[in-house]
């Protein structure tokens, strides 16, 4: 997702709130970390090695204040106070947990300490790994120089408390990547349905926009033009007939505009003659306003849930093709293979570029890149299939319930070309 994008920037706005919080948590976090550290070196270390690491936890523990408020205080205050950022000082925390192993010679609850390592570093993205590696290094170092560990320990005692360490590292850095991408998939959801929020609230705006558009440039010109040839008829008594007639042929003209709007609007087209009926009447009508050679071939003898969705992708489709493709032929096939409803939409004009469907979302932008939200959301997919010329696109739904109705046919098999 581009980060400059409205959508790349939301996510990223995500991934801050995200890493605020976990700054707070870390913070908190710490300080217990330090109460623990001196509690290990009360108790774990003697006396003559006091001095050294209660200065190293008493200095930890000062900058580890300064993080606290720092992490919890608000954006304008925390940049006014000095010290590391909450973020950088990770660093400080395994330098503070490693050199505490250095300074306490043969003690096995130091090294207890490396244990909290991975949760100080696991929400650091892209840090994990050289942070965890200098610390297992570190630890590994400790353990194999501490002249006391040698004695009581044999080489592979050593190497499996170095093994166990290892381990949790690894183990630390792989949770840490999982929970990053179930993340980025959560920040990706959720602007999507951001945007199809926004979708929803201007659908109705876009539907009396199209509808009134629709109306404007076909019918009511029709009917204009007709009240012109029977007013003139009025007034010329011998021309009387034929521009009656020629009215009257306008007039029906009317008529079948009219129908082709309601079929568009598509509920009740889709309740009375199905999906498959529905589609070849909006490819036809599609075909006809942008003077298009025809090829349509529906078949689907069940009608599902997510029908008036499929619907509205399929009339989001030829409206492009419509407006945009600059096309002369045009080929539409709707057909249920048992497991799924594929609609294919082919145009052999100026072609889509790939990263549309995709980018067009992330961009902020609605209307086919939230059809394809709306597929994806049913577990189908929306895809560019390469072609010599123009664009083919085809969706495919997977059918997951049972028909919404198995005794009545969503449009008889039909199949229809100029």
């Amino acid at each position: 997702m581009d980060p400059g994008s409205p959508g790349g920037k939301a996510v990223a706005a995500i991934f801050l709130d995200f890493d605020r919080r976990a700054q707070r948590l870390r913070s908190a976090f710490r300080l217990v970390l330090v109460a623990v550290m001196g509690l290990v070196a009360w108790t774990g270390t003697p006396s003559d090695e006091w001095p050294a690491q209660f200065a190293l936890v008493g200095a930890y523990g000062l900058l580890s204040l300064v993080t606290l408020g720092r992490a919890w205080a608000r954006p304008e205050v925390a940049r006014s106070i000095p010290g590391a950022a909450p973020s950088a000082f990770v660093v400080v925390d395994v330098a503070a947990v490693t050199v505490i192993q250095f300074l306490s010679v043969g003690s096995y609850l130091s090294l207890g300490l490396l244990a909290f390592l991975p949760f100080l570093t696991a929400t650091q993205p892209g840090r994990q790994a050289l942070l965890l590696s200098v610390a297992a290094i570190a630890a590994s170092g400790a353990v194999l120089s501490d002249p006391a560990f040698r004695e009581q320990l044999g080489p592979g005692e050593a190497a499996a408390i170095v093994a166990m360490l290892g381990l949790l590292c690894v183990v630390a850095v792989v949770v840490s990547q999982v929970q990053q991408r179930r993340l980025a998939k959560v920040a990706a959801l959720t602007v999507s349905r951001s945007l199809l929020l926004e979708d929803v609230v201007s659908a109705e705006a876009r539907e009396r926009r199209a509808v009134s558009e629709s109306v404007h440039d076909g019918p009511l010109q029709t009917v204009l033009a007709a009240r012109q040839d029977l007013g003139q008829a009025r007034k010329a008594p011998d021309g009387g007939p034929q521009l009656v007639e020629r009215a009257y042929g306008l007039l029906g003209d009317v008529a079948r505009d009219l129908r082709q709007v309601s079929v568009t609007l598509h509920p009740e087209v889709l309740e009375e003659a199905g999906l498959a009926a529905a589609v070849r009447s909006l490819a036809r009508t599609t075909a006809e306003r942008a003077g298009l050679t025809l090829e349509c071939t529906a078949e689907l003898p069940h009608r599902y849930a997510f029908d008036p969705m499929l619907f509205a992708t399929a009339r989001e489709l030829l409206g492009n093709v419509a407006r945009h493709a600059r096309a002369t032929r045009l080929r539409v096939a709707l057909r249920d293979t048992g497991t799924a409803v594929i609609l294919e939409v082919q145009d052999d004009g100026v072609g889509l570029d790939p990263g549309l469907l995709s980018g067009r979302l992330a961009e902020g932008h609605i209307g086919l890149a939230s059809q394809r939200t709306r597929v994806e959301a049913l577990g189908g997919t929306m895809e560019l299939l390469p072609v010599e010329r123009g664009t083919r696109v085809r969706v495919t739904v997977p059918v997951t319930d049972r028909p919404a109705s198995s005794d009545r046919a969503a449009g008889a098999p039909a199949t229809e070309a100029p």
